[in-house]
């Protein structure tokens, strides 16, 4: 534990602001510390205390441009958040919790598990590959499979939803509501120009996507379906 001026950093929150990083690189993008405050849930004080502790410790990469863990950050921020995604699953398998409220609660329980726990828990579980937002679990074993954000599908394209990059609550319940759920195909249908949303088809349902929901919708290619190339009239209002 580290006192900063006005600030208390517990081991806790360290491995909540690893994880925060770690989350940003999965996406593709250097993490800042707006996004370490907002995820930690901390104030902006104390996630500055936090990240000069985590580069005393050395896990934080001094020599990158932004935000990006060392070799033993990766590897610690590894370990929290399959901590945490195997929670998630335990939430949702067993305890029957919605998908939209279990990150909250994982929050909480991935730093109380031990090693025999955790270990128990993925037997349990049947060591799964994922979280139920279709997250990989690090050290699953599951084969790493390409993945394109939605909003960078061109049209006439069936693609299949592996990932909801995101876990906001309300974001959550509003993908549910239209059946957006990890594992459903759907056919991009249409893409409006100038940063329009996506008309999409899912089973005999259409829906206009934003874009900013549909970048954090994580697909690839259904191979059991292919791609598709056919033209669609513009349904009119």
């Amino acid at each position: 534990m580290t006192d900063a001026p006005g600030s208390v950093v517990t081991d806790e929150i360290l491995e909540d602001c690893l994880q925060a990083v770690q989350r940003s690189a999965e996406q593709g993008r250097p993490a800042t510390a707006a996004d370490v405050t907002a995820f930690a849930r901390i104030p902006a004080s104390t996630a500055e205390a936090a990240l000069r502790e985590l580069r005393v410790r050395g896990l934080l990469d001094s020599e990158a441009g932004g935000l990006a863990l060392s070799d033993e950050g990766r590897r610690q921020a590894a370990a929290v958040i399959r901590r945490h995604r195997l929670s998630e699953r335990l939430l949702t398998d067993v305890l029957g919790l919605p998908w939209d409220r279990v990150h909250d609660e994982a929050m909480r329980l991935e730093h109380s598990l031990t090693p025999e726990a955790e270990s128990r828990l993925r037997s349990l579980l049947n060591d799964p590959e994922t979280c139920p937002h279709g997250s990989p679990i690090p050290g699953s074993g599951g084969a790493a499979q390409p993945r394109w954000r939605l909003d960078s599908v061109p049209a006439g394209t069936r693609v299949r939803i592996e990932q909801i990059a995101e876990e906001e609550a309300v974001l959550l319940r509003y993908l549910a509501s239209l059946g957006l759920l990890p594992k459903t195909p759907l056919t991009v249908e249409e893409v409006a120009p100038f940063g329009g949303p996506l008309l999409v088809q899912v089973g005999g349902s259409r829906y206009a996507i934003g874009r900013d929901v549909a970048a954090k919708i994580l697909v690839r290619g259904d191979a059991e379906a292919g791609p598709r190339r056919r033209r669609h009239r513009r349904r009119g209002r």
